[in-house]
């Protein structure tokens, strides 16, 4: 009897590990870690946050941060930044790596950058969305490796 009660207590606990893992709940802004913190106040000073929601896998957490002028920043379990995207605005040249700034002002000087993406551990790939609709991939080298119109 003892063991089937332990092995229903397990099961009990799996289940509700496997419903939790996966869910957004959203958090107070002051429960954000240090690192996530200061990289808002570091780029975006200036704009208020509207919402945090924290992502809890079975490993990790994750969070994504919307501001109030409509911009939605979501950090990986690592706390660095993984997708900065300015729905009515530009992202930051400050976050911007210089290679990708540069191409951008010359091959497209009228076009502003409103999404940026960072995929990869160690080889990072960037990817970025003009106002234009026009997506490009850089390798970790920053070279365009596609364009998508």
């Amino acid at each position: 009897m003892k063991r089937i009660f332990a092995l229903f207590v397990v099961i009990t606990v799996l289940c509700v590990t496997v419903v939790q893992a996966g869910e957004d709940r959203g958090i107070p802004p002051e429960q954000l870690p240090q690192e996530i913190k200061v990289f808002l106040s570091a780029h975006f000073s200036n704009e208020k946050i509207a919402l945090v929601k924290m992502e809890k896998e079975f490993w990790s957490t994750e969070y994504k941060v919307y501001l109030v002028g409509g911009t939605k920043i979501e950090f990986g379990k690592d706390n660095e930044w993984k997708e900065v995207d300015c729905e009515y605005g530009e992202v930051p040249t400050s976050i911007i790596p210089p290679k990708i700034q540069h191409f951008v002002k010359a091959n497209y000087p009228n076009q502003k950058i409103i999404q940026l993406k960072k995929n990869g551990k160690r080889k990072k790939k960037y990817e970025i969305e003009l106002d234009n609709s026009m997506e490009i991939e850089f390798d970790n080298d920053f070279n365009v490796v596609d364009i998508d119109q």
